[in-house]
Order: C-alpha cells, then sequence, then structure tokens
C-alpha cells in the first residue's frame, strides 16, 4: 500500500507540472561538442547533485520523448522531463552517455492512517416549505463548434547530413598522411587485434611527442589509390591514397613514450593493431534550402564538372588484417562486370568525385548528376536522325560535398532516381 501511494504521488507530482521554458527550434547539429569526464562527446553538460535523483542513461537512438514515454508512461510528457533537467540545453539533441534525472520517490513509511470516518448527524425533523414558484425555462444553449480529433504539431525536418556522414565517410588526399602515431595494442590483454567503442588501447607516442590527455583523435586506415580510368592525364587518373575513418579515441592517460585512449565512437568497424591516427577537426557544413527542386530536366551554368569514380562500400574490405586479397568481390580486379566494379550508390550512401581544390570545390557545395542517353543501334533499326540526341542526358540524382581533397571529394548522395556509379557525370548545382 505505501508503495502504491508513492507512485500515484510522484506520478501526480509529474503530470501537475507546468513547462515554463520556451523549446528552441531543432537547427542544425550544435557545432560545440565536448568530451565530458567520463569520456562520452555531447552538446551539454554534467548535471548537478544526480545522487539524488534516479538517473537515465542515454542510450544510442533514444529521444527525450521516448525517455519520457518509459519513465513517465506517455511520451507526450517529454517537455516536463526537459523541465527538470536544466543542463540539456536543446531537447532535439540528447547523445549516449548523457544523464537524465528522473523526480525522485516520496518514501511514505512515516504516513499516518487515515482518521476514522465520524457518524453522520441525526436527520432533523422536517417541516413543511412551501415549494417556491417553477421559473420559466432558460433557453438551450448553441451546440458547440466542432473540435477537430487530433492535432499534429509541425515537425523539422530531419538533417539530411547526419553526424555519421561528416565523420565516418573517409577522404582522398594526395598528400601522405603521418604514421607515427598508431595503435599498438589493447589495454590490459595485450593479445587482442581488434576493439570495439569503449576499448582502452595503448598508443605508440607519449608525453615527449606532445601527446595531451584530454585531445581526441581521428581513426583512420589506408585502403587504396583512386584513380580514375577515364582520365586523359596522369593527375587526372591518379586522384590519391583513400584512407577510412574507424572511429575516434580520446586520450586519457600519458606516459613518455606512450599514452592509453579509450574509443569514444565508432564508425561500425573493428579499431585494428596498426590503424593510425590524426587530430580530430570538427566540420561544419553551410546551410542548405530545403527542399530543393529536381526534376530530371533540371540544368546547371556552374561549369564545374566532374565524375564518380567509386564509392564507399566498395573499398570497407581493405587495409582491414581480416581482408583477402584473392576473394573476388566488387572493387577488386578479376571479375569482369565493367561499371560496377566501382559499386553503385543510392540516397543516403557515400560516393568519391574526381574533382577538389584543384576545382574550386567547397564542403556543402550540391552537385547534380547526370547519365547520357544510351542509344544501341544493335537492339533496333533508329533513324539516322536519333544521333540529335545522343549527347542528351538526364538528371538521376543530388550530391552534397562533406570533404574535399585535392583531386578529389566526399560526397553524400541526399536523392537519387537511380543506381549511380562509375562514370556518372556530376556538375555544381
Amino acid at each position: 500500500m505505501r508503495m502504491l501511494l508513492a507512485a500515484m504521488l510522484v506520478a501526480s507530482t509529474v503530470f501537475g507540472q507546468v513547462t515554463t521554458k520556451t523549446v528552441p527550434p531543432q537547427g542544425r547539429p550544435p557545432k560545440n561538442l565536448t568530451v565530458r569526464p567520463d569520456g562520452h562527446v555531447s552538446a551539454n553538460v554534467d548535471p548537478e547533485n544526480p545522487d539524488k535523483f534516479e538517473v537515465r542513461v542515454v542510450k544510442q537512438g533514444d529521444t527525450l520523448s521516448a525517455i519520457a514515454g518509459e519513465v513517465l508512461k506517455d511520451p507526450r510528457l517529454w517537455p516536463q522531463l526537459w523541465e527538470q533537467n536544466e543542463h540539456i540545453i536543446n531537447p532535439h539533441w540528447i547523445y549516449p552517455n548523457d544523464k537524465i534525472l528522473i523526480r525522485p520517490v516520496t518514501v511514505l513509511s512515516e504516513a499516518k492512517p487515515p482518521e476514522p470516518t465520524p457518524p453522520p448527524p441525526a436527520p432533523l425533523p422536517e417541516v413543511a416549505v412551501e415549494p417556491p414558484p417553477r421559473p420559466a425555462p432558460a433557453p438551450l444553449p448553441p451546440p458547440p463548434a466542432p473540435q477537430p480529433t487530433f492535432v499534429l504539431d509541425e515537425r523539422k525536418p530531419a538533417p539530411e547530413v547526419k553526424i555519421e556522414d561528416l565523420y565516418c565517410s573517409g577522404f582522398v588526399t594526395t598528400t601522405p598522411v603521418p604514421r607515427d602515431l598508431k595503435v599498438i595494442a589493447k589495454f590490459g590483454t595485450p593479445g587482442g587485434f581488434a576493439y570495439a567503442e569503449n576499448d582502452y588501447v595503448y598508443l605508440s607516442q607519449g608525453s615527449e611527442d606532445g601527446i595531451v590527455a584530454g585531445n581526441v583523435y581521428d581513426v583512420v586506415r589506408s585502403t587504396k589509390t583512386i584513380t580514375n580510368p577515364y582520365g586523359r592525364t596522369k593527375a587526372e587518373r591518379e586522384l590519391g591514397m583513400h584512407y577510412l575513418e574507424i572511429g575516434q579515441i580520446q586520450v586519457t592517460v600519458t606516459q613518455p613514450d606512450f599514452s592509453v585512449g579509450k574509443i569514444i565512437h565508432s564508425c561500425g568497424d573493428a579499431v585494428e593493431v596498426g590503424d593510425i591516427m590524426m587530430p580530430f577537426q570538427p566540420i561544419v557544413l553551410p546551410e542548405r534550402e530545403r527542399p530543393r527542386p529536381f526534376s530530371p530536366l533540371i540544368t546547371t551554368t556552374s561549369g564545374v564538372r566532374g565524375e564518380i569514380v567509386t564509392t564507399k562500400a566498395v573499398l570497407l574490405s581493405y587495409g582491414s588484417h581480416f581482408s583477402n586479397p584473392e576473394n573476388f568481390l566488387p572493387g577488386i580486379g578479376g571479375t569482369g562486370i565493367g561499371l560496377i566494379d566501382r559499386g553503385v550508390a543510392t540516397a543516403g550512401t557515400i560516393v568519391y568525385i574526381d574533382i577538389g581544390k584543384c576545382c574550386s570545390v567547397n564542403p556543402g557545395d550540391i552537385f547534380i548528376v547526370y547519365r547520357e542517353v544510351p542509344i544501341d543501334h544493335t537492339l533496333y533499326p533508329f533513324p539516322k536522325e536519333v544521333d540529335k540526341v545522343k549527347r542528351q542526358r538526364t538528371a538521376i540524382g543530388e550530391l552534397i560535398v562533406v570533404k574535399v581533397g585535392e583531386r578529389a571529394s566526399t560526397a553524400l548522395v541526399t536523392y537519387s532516381t537511380d543506381a549511380l556509379s562509375l562514370g556518372d557525370i556530376v556538375e555544381r548545382r
């Protein structure tokens, strides 16, 4: 019975709250991400006096409304949950391992039982009273106006470029990446060679090499030199070395000649012995108008033109200790499968194009993908006038650039009406 009273008191306290804070718009991803003392990355600060509350730790994929549905049994009560968590700056942006405070349960162990109900008073003797005159009937009120069955709040669109697209998409560069700082073993069990998120690993450099506790590094892995088989010159054919982004490591302890770091984020692949590290650089893309009109007949006038040369998907098996170069996989020679040797891409996937800083490409640039109309005279005897449309092309997709190298760029496919592959033309919108 005491536990039931406690639960009722907590429920009445939560449902009785009134949210006074103005809910900010979702906006684009916060730029001021920091690494908290427990190692996780967040735009929020740690709560005060968490020991006085029940704490719910945010998991991957959580939202404030989902947590409200779990702890308050109604996802629509997320504003009340946000009201009591002042350390959450924007309710639209919470991060794995953030702490959400839940109002504590009041202990009613000292509550007294209710007093017995007093007996009703004795009835008074009846006295005859003349009934008052009956009033004239009042006019009926007008019927209430019809109310909508339900009301949907206006929802902000999800960001088209997500954190994974920015920091897990890989890059192509002609500049060699230093290999001095690398992962050399797992902390505590040096025999292992593949590590997951939240594991601690030994790093090859220490304080004498300028490594400082708290610094964050990107973990990258070289795969292969990216080429464009249709390039006319050597510079157009050889675009640079491709690097996969494996995750991020934060240095926790330094020694003179080595250090220990924690894997604070994984892009999906395991961190392996020998993976190299480079200083973490935040990426900020300019805001772009949404929605953007698109049609198969859309044209561009920028003059900045390139081609798709490969996709990220076919490069995932390169450079790893688990790869087998003898296997006939897409992207590995010997299969004879033509254009899709370099992979195919649709909306939400990563591709690499053969233009970069050399052609004034910048992060955030939008490109339209075109494909020329194929005409095969062996299938049907077309009239000779068909050559008039032989070089015509159709728009089949859109890209947004997230990283720029010297001769090649990394781009996210934001829209496509067909599978994109090697040789498809891109022009800046």
